[in-house]
Protein backbone atom coordinates (compact mmCIF):
# COMPACT_ATOMS: atom_id res chain seq x y z
CA UNK A 1 0.00 0.00 0.00
CA UNK A 2 2.69 2.84 0.76
CA UNK A 3 4.68 1.65 -2.22
CA UNK A 4 1.44 2.79 -4.16
CA UNK A 5 0.91 5.58 -2.82
CA UNK A 6 4.43 6.47 -3.73
CA UNK A 7 3.84 5.48 -7.00
CA UNK A 8 0.78 7.55 -7.07
CA UNK A 9 2.79 10.69 -5.03
CA UNK A 10 5.20 10.03 -8.35
CA UNK A 11 2.64 9.82 -10.77
CA UNK A 12 0.82 13.44 -9.79
CA UNK A 13 4.31 14.75 -9.50
CA UNK A 14 4.82 13.95 -13.01
CA UNK A 15 1.62 15.40 -14.11
CA UNK A 16 2.21 18.22 -12.68
CA UNK A 17 5.64 18.54 -14.20
CA UNK A 18 3.87 17.78 -17.58
CA UNK A 19 1.49 20.39 -17.07
CA UNK A 20 4.09 22.81 -16.29
CA UNK A 21 5.43 22.12 -19.14
CA UNK A 22 2.42 22.22 -21.17
CA UNK A 23 2.18 25.99 -19.91
CA UNK A 24 4.93 27.41 -20.80
CA UNK A 25 5.20 27.32 -24.68
CA UNK A 26 3.33 29.87 -25.39
CA UNK A 27 5.10 32.03 -22.82
CA UNK A 28 7.62 31.29 -24.46
CA UNK A 29 6.57 31.89 -27.96
CA UNK A 30 5.85 35.47 -27.03
CA UNK A 31 9.11 36.24 -25.16
CA UNK A 32 10.89 34.64 -28.58
CA UNK A 33 8.44 36.56 -31.08
CA UNK A 34 9.31 39.82 -29.04
CA UNK A 35 12.72 38.97 -29.18
CA UNK A 36 12.96 38.50 -32.44
CA UNK A 37 10.40 41.69 -33.58
CA UNK A 38 12.72 43.69 -30.92
CA UNK A 39 15.92 42.18 -32.77
CA UNK A 40 14.41 43.19 -36.01
CA UNK A 41 13.63 47.05 -34.77
CA UNK A 42 17.07 47.23 -33.79
CA UNK A 43 18.43 46.20 -37.08
CA UNK A 44 16.20 48.27 -38.89
CA UNK A 45 17.32 51.31 -36.92
CA UNK A 46 21.10 50.32 -37.42
CA UNK A 47 20.40 50.46 -40.80
CA UNK A 48 18.62 53.80 -40.85
CA UNK A 49 22.22 54.86 -39.04
CA UNK A 50 24.13 53.48 -41.67
CA UNK A 51 22.33 55.16 -44.44
CA UNK A 52 22.87 58.47 -42.12
CA UNK A 53 26.30 58.02 -41.80
CA UNK A 54 26.80 57.92 -45.71
CA UNK A 55 24.99 60.94 -47.10
CA UNK A 56 25.51 63.02 -43.38
CA UNK A 57 28.34 64.93 -45.00
CA UNK A 58 27.28 65.17 -48.59
CA UNK A 59 26.77 69.22 -49.00
CA UNK A 60 23.73 70.86 -48.54
CA UNK A 61 24.06 72.70 -52.07
CA UNK A 62 23.29 70.48 -54.95
CA UNK A 63 23.40 72.57 -58.06
CA UNK A 64 22.72 69.52 -60.58
CA UNK A 65 21.61 66.19 -60.50
CA UNK A 66 23.09 62.80 -58.27
CA UNK A 67 22.46 59.37 -57.02
CA UNK A 68 21.66 58.20 -54.14
CA UNK A 69 21.04 54.25 -53.37
CA UNK A 70 18.04 52.40 -53.45
CA UNK A 71 18.73 49.38 -50.95
CA UNK A 72 21.44 48.42 -48.03
CA UNK A 73 22.47 45.12 -46.61
CA UNK A 74 22.88 44.87 -43.06
CA UNK A 75 24.48 41.43 -42.51
CA UNK A 76 22.09 39.00 -44.31
CA UNK A 77 19.05 41.47 -44.39
CA UNK A 78 18.61 43.79 -47.20
CA UNK A 79 16.27 47.16 -47.05
CA UNK A 80 14.33 48.86 -49.77
CA UNK A 81 14.65 52.34 -49.79
CA UNK A 82 12.53 55.15 -50.92
CA UNK A 83 13.26 58.66 -51.45
CA UNK A 84 10.87 61.69 -51.52
CA UNK A 85 10.61 65.43 -51.48
CA UNK A 86 8.92 68.36 -49.89
CA UNK A 87 9.15 70.22 -53.28
CA UNK A 88 7.97 70.01 -56.25
CA UNK A 89 10.71 70.58 -57.97
CA UNK A 90 12.85 67.39 -57.29
CA UNK A 91 11.91 64.13 -58.93
CA UNK A 92 13.05 60.94 -58.51
CA UNK A 93 14.38 58.21 -61.60
CA UNK A 94 15.50 54.46 -60.21
CA UNK A 95 18.10 53.42 -62.75
CA UNK A 96 19.01 49.59 -63.73
CA UNK A 97 22.21 50.05 -61.56
CA UNK A 98 20.29 49.68 -58.25
CA UNK A 99 20.72 53.67 -57.90
CA UNK A 100 18.19 56.71 -57.94
CA UNK A 101 18.68 59.79 -59.72
CA UNK A 102 18.06 62.81 -57.79
CA UNK A 103 16.46 65.20 -60.39
CA UNK A 104 16.98 68.58 -59.26
CA UNK A 105 15.57 71.61 -61.55
CA UNK A 106 18.87 73.06 -62.41
CA UNK A 107 17.06 76.27 -64.20
CA UNK A 108 15.45 77.39 -60.80
CA UNK A 109 15.25 81.10 -61.59
CA UNK A 110 15.15 81.33 -57.65
CA UNK A 111 16.74 79.30 -54.78
CA UNK A 112 15.29 75.96 -53.87
CA UNK A 113 15.73 74.44 -50.33
CA UNK A 114 13.86 70.96 -49.96
CA UNK A 115 14.16 68.23 -47.38
CA UNK A 116 15.75 64.56 -48.69
CA UNK A 117 13.25 61.77 -47.02
CA UNK A 118 14.94 58.09 -47.46
CA UNK A 119 12.01 55.57 -45.64
CA UNK A 120 13.85 52.02 -45.19
CA UNK A 121 11.46 48.83 -45.34
CA UNK A 122 12.64 45.49 -44.07
CA UNK A 123 10.91 42.12 -45.39
CA UNK A 124 8.02 42.13 -42.15
CA UNK A 125 7.11 45.92 -44.19
CA UNK A 126 8.41 47.59 -41.03
CA UNK A 127 9.73 51.02 -41.63
CA UNK A 128 12.15 54.16 -40.50
CA UNK A 129 12.78 57.24 -42.00
CA UNK A 130 15.75 59.62 -41.72
CA UNK A 131 16.10 63.13 -43.88
CA UNK A 132 18.48 65.35 -45.39
CA UNK A 133 18.42 69.40 -45.44
CA UNK A 134 19.44 70.60 -49.19
CA UNK A 135 19.48 73.46 -51.66
CA UNK A 136 19.62 74.18 -55.17
CA UNK A 137 21.18 77.42 -55.81
CA UNK A 138 19.22 80.02 -58.11
CA UNK A 139 20.23 79.05 -61.61
CA UNK A 140 23.01 81.24 -63.41
CA UNK A 141 22.08 81.23 -66.74
CA UNK A 142 23.57 82.66 -69.61
CA UNK A 143 22.58 83.23 -72.87
CA UNK A 144 24.92 83.54 -76.08
CA UNK A 145 24.65 86.84 -76.68
CA UNK A 146 25.80 87.80 -73.57
CA UNK A 147 28.79 90.23 -72.95
CA UNK A 148 32.38 89.64 -71.06
CA UNK A 149 31.81 92.12 -68.68
CA UNK A 150 27.85 90.03 -67.89
CA UNK A 151 29.73 86.70 -67.76
CA UNK A 152 32.19 87.99 -65.29
CA UNK A 153 29.05 89.39 -63.21
CA UNK A 154 27.47 86.38 -63.20
CA UNK A 155 30.77 84.26 -62.23
CA UNK A 156 30.81 86.56 -59.32
CA UNK A 157 27.24 85.46 -58.51
CA UNK A 158 29.04 81.64 -57.75
CA UNK A 159 28.41 80.37 -54.16
CA UNK A 160 31.75 78.96 -52.79
CA UNK A 161 32.82 75.80 -54.17
CA UNK A 162 30.48 75.95 -57.54
CA UNK A 163 31.37 76.21 -61.22
CA UNK A 164 29.41 77.05 -64.22
CA UNK A 165 28.13 74.10 -65.67
CA UNK A 166 29.52 75.32 -69.29
CA UNK A 167 33.08 76.67 -70.65
CA UNK A 168 32.95 80.12 -71.04
CA UNK A 169 35.51 82.25 -72.74
CA UNK A 170 36.93 85.39 -72.13
CA UNK A 171 39.15 88.55 -72.99
CA UNK A 172 40.91 90.52 -71.08
CA UNK A 173 44.61 92.27 -70.15
CA UNK A 174 46.89 90.26 -67.63
CA UNK A 175 47.59 91.85 -64.37
CA UNK A 176 49.35 89.68 -62.92
CA UNK A 177 51.37 86.68 -63.06
CA UNK A 178 50.17 84.90 -59.87
CA UNK A 179 52.75 81.48 -60.79
CA UNK A 180 55.56 81.64 -63.31
CA UNK A 181 55.24 79.53 -66.45
CA UNK A 182 56.00 76.25 -65.30
CA UNK A 183 57.77 74.28 -68.22
CA UNK A 184 57.73 70.75 -66.46
CA UNK A 185 53.83 71.09 -66.53
CA UNK A 186 53.49 73.79 -69.76
CA UNK A 187 51.06 75.97 -67.47
CA UNK A 188 51.50 79.30 -66.06
CA UNK A 189 48.93 81.19 -63.81
CA UNK A 190 48.00 84.59 -64.55
CA UNK A 191 45.07 87.06 -63.10
CA UNK A 192 42.76 89.02 -65.84
CA UNK A 193 41.19 92.12 -65.73
CA UNK A 194 38.19 91.96 -68.41
CA UNK A 195 37.34 96.07 -69.59
CA UNK A 196 37.21 98.21 -66.64
CA UNK A 197 36.03 95.75 -64.14
CA UNK A 198 39.23 96.01 -62.41
CA UNK A 199 37.51 95.30 -59.19
CA UNK A 200 36.15 91.68 -60.24
CA UNK A 201 39.61 89.92 -61.74
CA UNK A 202 39.52 86.14 -62.79
CA UNK A 203 42.14 84.65 -62.24
CA UNK A 204 43.38 81.79 -65.07
CA UNK A 205 44.56 78.44 -62.86
CA UNK A 206 46.86 76.42 -64.28
CA UNK A 207 46.13 77.96 -68.10
CA UNK A 208 48.15 76.28 -71.07
CA UNK A 209 48.20 76.44 -74.20
CA UNK A 210 51.01 77.54 -77.67
CA UNK A 211 52.60 80.60 -75.98
CA UNK A 212 51.83 81.09 -72.56
CA UNK A 213 55.60 81.07 -71.68
CA UNK A 214 55.92 84.10 -73.34
CA UNK A 215 53.26 85.81 -71.71
CA UNK A 216 53.69 88.88 -69.57
CA UNK A 217 51.43 91.42 -67.86
CA UNK A 218 49.94 93.59 -70.05
CA UNK A 219 49.29 91.32 -72.77
CA UNK A 220 45.42 91.36 -73.89
CA UNK A 221 44.64 87.53 -74.30
CA UNK A 222 41.43 85.43 -74.81
CA UNK A 223 41.05 82.21 -72.35
CA UNK A 224 38.01 79.50 -72.53
CA UNK A 225 37.34 77.13 -69.46
CA UNK A 226 35.18 76.30 -66.53
CA UNK A 227 34.81 79.65 -64.13
CA UNK A 228 34.24 78.71 -60.37
CA UNK A 229 34.47 80.07 -57.19
CA UNK A 230 37.35 78.53 -55.26
CA UNK A 231 37.44 79.62 -51.63
CA UNK A 232 36.46 83.32 -52.60
CA UNK A 233 38.69 83.07 -55.69
CA UNK A 234 36.83 83.53 -59.15
CA UNK A 235 38.77 82.10 -61.70
CA UNK A 236 39.01 79.72 -64.58
CA UNK A 237 39.91 76.36 -63.19
CA UNK A 238 42.70 74.35 -63.79
CA UNK A 239 42.95 73.07 -67.32
CA UNK A 240 41.59 76.45 -69.23
CA UNK A 241 43.12 77.21 -72.17
CA UNK A 242 44.88 80.14 -73.29
CA UNK A 243 43.69 80.86 -76.68
CA UNK A 244 46.07 83.35 -77.92
CA UNK A 245 46.73 87.11 -77.29
CA UNK A 246 43.71 89.64 -79.08
CA UNK A 247 40.36 88.98 -79.01
CA UNK A 248 39.61 84.90 -80.58
CA UNK A 249 35.36 85.08 -80.49
CA UNK A 250 33.19 81.86 -80.23
CA UNK A 251 30.61 82.16 -82.66
CA UNK A 252 29.60 78.97 -83.21
CA UNK A 253 26.18 79.28 -81.01
CA UNK A 254 25.23 81.98 -82.99
CA UNK A 255 25.64 80.21 -86.24
CA UNK A 256 23.71 76.94 -85.10
CA UNK A 257 20.95 79.27 -84.23
CA UNK A 258 20.78 80.73 -87.75
CA UNK A 259 20.94 77.07 -89.67
CA UNK A 260 17.68 76.52 -87.00
CA UNK A 261 16.19 79.40 -88.79
CA UNK A 262 12.63 77.69 -90.75
CA UNK A 263 12.73 79.18 -94.37
CA UNK A 264 11.43 82.73 -94.22
CA UNK A 265 12.10 83.53 -90.18
CA UNK A 266 14.65 85.94 -89.73
CA UNK A 267 16.35 86.30 -85.65
CA UNK A 268 14.58 88.09 -83.34
CA UNK A 269 17.60 90.36 -82.52
CA UNK A 270 20.51 91.92 -84.97
CA UNK A 271 24.03 90.18 -84.49
CA UNK A 272 27.30 90.32 -85.34
CA UNK A 273 29.75 87.86 -86.73
CA UNK A 274 33.64 87.42 -87.80
CA UNK A 275 34.33 84.97 -90.73
CA UNK A 276 36.74 84.63 -93.78
CA UNK A 277 35.88 85.80 -96.95
CA UNK A 278 35.14 82.77 -98.96
CA UNK A 279 33.08 83.88 -102.07
CA UNK A 280 33.25 87.79 -103.10
CA UNK A 281 30.99 89.23 -106.17
CA UNK A 282 32.40 92.65 -107.57
CA UNK A 283 31.53 95.66 -105.88
CA UNK A 284 28.75 97.43 -107.50
CA UNK A 285 29.78 101.50 -107.34
CA UNK A 286 26.51 102.30 -108.42
CA UNK A 287 24.79 100.68 -105.16
CA UNK A 288 28.10 101.16 -102.83
CA UNK A 289 27.45 97.09 -101.55
CA UNK A 290 29.15 93.92 -102.18
CA UNK A 291 28.08 90.33 -101.63
CA UNK A 292 30.28 88.13 -99.89
CA UNK A 293 29.99 84.47 -98.21
CA UNK A 294 31.94 84.33 -95.35
CA UNK A 295 32.86 80.77 -93.20
CA UNK A 296 32.72 81.85 -89.41
CA UNK A 297 35.66 79.85 -87.18
CA UNK A 298 35.74 77.15 -89.45
CA UNK A 299 32.44 75.94 -89.87
CA UNK A 300 32.81 75.25 -93.76
CA UNK A 301 29.44 73.12 -93.25
CA UNK A 302 27.40 76.34 -92.61
CA UNK A 303 28.78 78.63 -94.25
CA UNK A 304 26.95 82.54 -94.17
CA UNK A 305 25.88 84.92 -97.19
CA UNK A 306 26.22 88.72 -96.27
CA UNK A 307 23.66 90.12 -98.64
CA UNK A 308 24.66 93.69 -100.42
CA UNK A 309 26.87 94.39 -97.44
CA UNK A 310 27.89 97.93 -97.09
CA UNK A 311 30.04 100.69 -95.22
CA UNK A 312 33.14 101.99 -95.59
CA UNK A 313 36.37 99.77 -96.49
CA UNK A 314 33.59 97.31 -98.03
CA UNK A 315 34.72 98.05 -101.56
CA UNK A 316 38.14 96.54 -100.84
CA UNK A 317 37.12 93.34 -99.28
CA UNK A 318 38.47 90.16 -101.26
CA UNK A 319 38.53 86.22 -101.22
CA UNK A 320 40.85 85.13 -97.75
CA UNK A 321 39.94 88.34 -95.67
CA UNK A 322 38.46 88.57 -92.37
CA UNK A 323 35.89 90.59 -92.06
CA UNK A 324 32.81 91.50 -89.36
CA UNK A 325 29.78 92.15 -90.35
CA UNK A 326 26.39 93.39 -88.50
CA UNK A 327 22.88 92.57 -89.19
CA UNK A 328 20.01 90.49 -89.41
CA UNK A 329 20.29 87.09 -90.07
CA UNK A 330 17.69 85.34 -92.11
CA UNK A 331 16.69 82.23 -93.47
CA UNK A 332 15.87 83.05 -97.29
CA UNK A 333 14.43 80.39 -99.86
CA UNK A 334 16.98 77.93 -97.48
CA UNK A 335 20.20 79.94 -97.85
CA UNK A 336 21.32 81.55 -94.21
CA UNK A 337 22.38 85.47 -94.70
CA UNK A 338 22.70 88.42 -93.36
CA UNK A 339 19.71 90.01 -95.11
CA UNK A 340 20.06 93.74 -97.20
CA UNK A 341 21.89 96.38 -95.30
CA UNK A 342 23.95 94.55 -93.65
CA UNK A 343 27.11 96.96 -92.54
CA UNK A 344 31.00 95.89 -92.80
CA UNK A 345 32.35 96.85 -89.26
CA UNK A 346 36.09 98.04 -89.39
CA UNK A 347 38.37 95.22 -86.77
CA UNK A 348 39.01 98.50 -84.43
CA UNK A 349 35.38 98.96 -84.17
CA UNK A 350 34.52 95.77 -83.45
CA UNK A 351 34.34 95.41 -80.08
CA UNK A 352 31.91 98.22 -79.47
CA UNK A 353 29.68 96.73 -82.49
CA UNK A 354 29.19 93.46 -80.83
CA UNK A 355 28.02 95.21 -77.53
CA UNK A 356 25.94 97.30 -79.23
CA UNK A 357 24.05 94.30 -81.11
CA UNK A 358 23.50 92.75 -78.26
CA UNK A 359 22.07 96.11 -77.08
CA UNK A 360 19.46 95.55 -79.51
CA UNK A 361 18.70 92.26 -78.62
CA UNK A 362 17.52 93.42 -75.25
CA UNK A 363 13.94 93.02 -74.74
CA UNK A 364 12.02 96.51 -73.40
CA UNK A 365 12.29 97.42 -69.93
CA UNK A 366 15.46 94.88 -69.63
CA UNK A 367 19.17 96.15 -68.69
CA UNK A 368 22.27 95.06 -69.76
CA UNK A 369 23.51 92.95 -65.98
CA UNK A 370 27.21 94.85 -65.77
CA UNK A 371 28.64 98.88 -66.87
CA UNK A 372 29.90 98.63 -70.15
CA UNK A 373 32.70 101.32 -72.03
CA UNK A 374 31.30 102.23 -75.77
CA UNK A 375 33.10 104.86 -77.86
CA UNK A 376 30.83 106.25 -81.15
CA UNK A 377 30.65 109.76 -82.74
CA UNK A 378 27.68 112.07 -81.77
CA UNK A 379 24.54 112.21 -84.45
CA UNK A 380 22.37 114.34 -82.46
CA UNK A 381 22.03 116.65 -79.04
CA UNK A 382 18.61 115.53 -77.52
CA UNK A 383 18.74 117.56 -74.88
CA UNK A 384 21.08 120.41 -74.57
CA UNK A 385 23.10 120.77 -71.73
CA UNK A 386 21.08 121.65 -68.28
CA UNK A 387 23.44 123.47 -66.26
CA UNK A 388 21.33 122.92 -63.29
CA UNK A 389 21.67 119.25 -63.63
CA UNK A 390 25.22 119.26 -65.25
CA UNK A 391 24.42 116.68 -67.76
CA UNK A 392 23.13 116.35 -71.38
CA UNK A 393 21.21 114.06 -73.70
CA UNK A 394 23.03 112.82 -77.07
CA UNK A 395 23.19 110.01 -79.37
CA UNK A 396 25.65 108.30 -81.09
CA UNK A 397 26.92 106.24 -83.47
CA UNK A 398 28.81 103.03 -82.93
CA UNK A 399 30.78 100.93 -85.06
CA UNK A 400 29.37 102.78 -87.84
CA UNK A 401 26.15 101.12 -87.64
CA UNK A 402 23.79 104.17 -88.67
CA UNK A 403 20.56 101.55 -88.18
CA UNK A 404 21.94 100.72 -84.05
CA UNK A 405 22.55 104.04 -82.53
CA UNK A 406 22.72 104.57 -78.82
CA UNK A 407 21.74 107.30 -76.93
CA UNK A 408 23.36 108.61 -73.66
CA UNK A 409 20.58 109.63 -71.33
CA UNK A 410 21.67 112.51 -69.12
CA UNK A 411 25.46 111.67 -69.55
CA UNK A 412 27.39 113.39 -67.02
CA UNK A 413 30.94 114.47 -66.76
CA UNK A 414 33.61 116.66 -67.41
CA UNK A 415 33.31 118.36 -71.04
CA UNK A 416 29.89 117.56 -71.31
CA UNK A 417 28.52 121.12 -71.79
CA UNK A 418 30.67 121.48 -74.76
CA UNK A 419 29.88 118.46 -76.59
CA UNK A 420 28.73 118.56 -80.43
CA UNK A 421 27.50 116.72 -83.46
CA UNK A 422 30.59 114.98 -84.50
CA UNK A 423 32.31 114.61 -81.51
CA UNK A 424 33.59 111.23 -80.86
CA UNK A 425 33.24 110.12 -77.26
CA UNK A 426 33.72 107.16 -74.45
CA UNK A 427 31.07 106.17 -72.72
CA UNK A 428 30.31 104.35 -69.53
CA UNK A 429 27.19 103.08 -67.90
CA UNK A 430 24.55 100.89 -68.49
CA UNK A 431 22.45 100.00 -71.25
CA UNK A 432 19.19 98.99 -70.99
CA UNK A 433 16.12 98.84 -73.90
CA UNK A 434 13.47 101.76 -72.61
CA UNK A 435 10.25 101.54 -74.36
CA UNK A 436 12.40 101.12 -77.76
CA UNK A 437 15.00 103.31 -76.88
CA UNK A 438 18.31 101.56 -76.83
CA UNK A 439 20.40 104.04 -74.61
CA UNK A 440 22.58 104.13 -71.81
CA UNK A 441 20.96 104.98 -68.57
CA UNK A 442 20.50 107.92 -66.71
CA UNK A 443 23.79 108.34 -64.71
CA UNK A 444 26.41 106.99 -67.35
CA UNK A 445 29.56 109.11 -67.66
CA UNK A 446 31.81 111.13 -70.17
CA UNK A 447 34.97 109.55 -70.10
CA UNK A 448 37.01 110.78 -72.74
CA UNK A 449 37.16 112.92 -76.16
CA UNK A 450 38.36 112.51 -78.93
Amino acid sequence: MKKLVSCFTIFALSLSVLAGCASNPAETTESTNAATEASASAELASAREYLYTMYRNVPEVTPADYTVVSSIAIGTESYDIEWTSDSETVKFVRGDDKMVTVDVDEQNPEEVSYKLTATLTDAAGNQESVSFAHRVPAAIILDAGMSYEEIVTAAYGLEAGLAMPEAQRLYGTIVSIDNAYNEKYDNITVTIQIGDMADQLIQCFRMSGEGVAELAVGDDITVEGILKNYEGTIEFDAGCTFLGKGEHIDQSAIVDAAYALEEGLSMNAPTALSGVVTEAEEYSEKYGNITVTIVVDGLEDKPIVCFRLTGEGADKIAVGDTITVAGTIKNYKGTIEFDAGCVFIPNDLRKDAKTAMAAYGLESGIAMNAPVTMTGTITSVDTEYAEKYNNITVTIQVGGLDAYKIQCFRLTGEGVADLAVGDTITVNGTLKNYEGTIEFDAGCTLIAVK
